[in-house]
């Protein structure tokens, strides 16, 4: 029996965590597993347990030259992949998406005409993406994130497979928190794993215009970049505020089991995160997200009451300031949150994925 797999993921953290969760799953349970990911992916897999091999890939968008350059990328991205495939010889090929798995997919579609290779595919977004939308035809399997998927061809709906995004942490509980009112309210800013520049700006806006019984009952925990620690420090300082800020927060989960209140994008990850620790939040999608998957991301939660979501682009500060205001001082509109949370389901993405695998031959 085969039990080579191969994982193709890059990007993001956002793309590449859920990818080395499932992994390390597969190697538990047995199967020789590797990760090909692009060199933007490769800081999030420093968990991963089996081989990692890097390839090049670049995009389309931009002026000649750049898109001159970018081809030059991928055709090496291609010959990277066509050495890695040919030597490894995997009997299951799973994406988890991104511009990252172009030349990988190209070089497995070859393979494919004259060996019996399955394609499955992860879309962790509430829209399906370029690559993974043009490689569907080919696949067995469409896993995905959320229930309802949008841009897929009806012909290929049999195909999809509700399994959730993969965790590394398969006995995961809800978070059955309720907010308590003695402590302060603890509030993570977090833009997904690069932080978010005009996130964090929109939320010093709303910050300023609190009334200073409400500064005093906050504790904050800041995923910034580095450039904006000076400003941020200076912001926060002024206000008297306590605070924690970093460039990424290593103990990211015990950070989230003490979130009472989140400000954040709406990438995937980010979704479950809430999801799974039961954190009320305010969403500000990411306005120009590919599709606008953002959007559709937050509007999941949004739908079910379980989020506010606000726009960048037609933003009042004011406004917005009354709403975070609001959250901080009721205990029973962030309860009702938690409350609708508690509610989803969960998958076991990585069992469920597993098991889909394991019926073709």
């Amino acid at each position: 029996m085969n039990k080579k797999i191969i994982i193709c993921s890059g990007g993001t953290g956002g793309h590449v965590i859920p990818s080395v969760n499932l992994g390390n799953f597969l190697i538990d349970k047995g199967y020789n597993c590797i990760l090909i990911l692009d060199k933007r992916g490769e800081k999030y897999s420093n968990f991963f347990k089996g081989k990692i091999y890097t390839i090049n890939s670049a995009h389309l968008s931009g002026n000649m030259f750049f898109k001159f350059k970018s081809i030059l990328h991928l055709m090496i991205g291609f010959i990277q992949s066509l050495s890695i495939i040919f030597r490894f010889r995997p009997k299951n090929f799973i994406s988890f998406g991104s511009y990252a798995t172009l030349m990988p997919l190209f070089v497995i579609l070859i393979f494919k005409t004259f060996t019996n290779i399955h394609i499955h595919i992860h879309e962790q977004n509430s829209v399906i993406g370029k690559v993974n939308s043009f490689f569907l035809p080919f696949a067995k399997n469409l896993f995905t994130n959320f229930f309802v998927i949008k841009n897929v061809n009806t012909k290929y709906l049999k195909k999809k497979i509700h399994v959730g995004l993969p965790s590394n942490n398969l006995n995961l509980k809800k978070n059955f928190k309720v907010t308590k009112k003695h402590k302060k309210i603890n509030i993570f800013i977090f833009g997904g794993s690069q932080g978010s520049v005009p996130l964090i700006n929109k939320f010093t806006l709303m910050l300023k215009n609190l009334n200073t019984k409400s500064v005093s009952n906050i504790k904050l925990f800041v995923q910034a970049q580095k450039k904006m620690h000076i400003e941020l420090i200076t912001i926060f300082q002024n206000l008297n505020l306590d605070f924690e800020l970093k460039e990424f927060f290593i103990n990211i989960h015990e950070i989230l089991s003490l979130t009472d209140l989140a400000i954040s994008r709406a990438g995937a990850g980010t979704v479950n995160d809430l999801i799974n620790y039961t954190i009320p939040s305010i969403i500000i999608p990411l306005p120009h997200s590919i599709n606008n998957h953002q959007y559709y991301n937050a509007k999941y939660l949004f739908k079910k009451k379980a989020t506010i979501l606000l726009d960048e682009n037609n933003f009042n500060v004011e406004i917005n300031s009354n709403i975070l205001e609001e959250l901080i001082n009721n205990i029973d509109k962030r309860n009702i949150m938690i409350g609708e949370l508690k509610k989803i389901n969960i998958p076991n993405a990585n069992k469920i994925m597993l098991l889909n695998i394991k019926k073709l031959k």
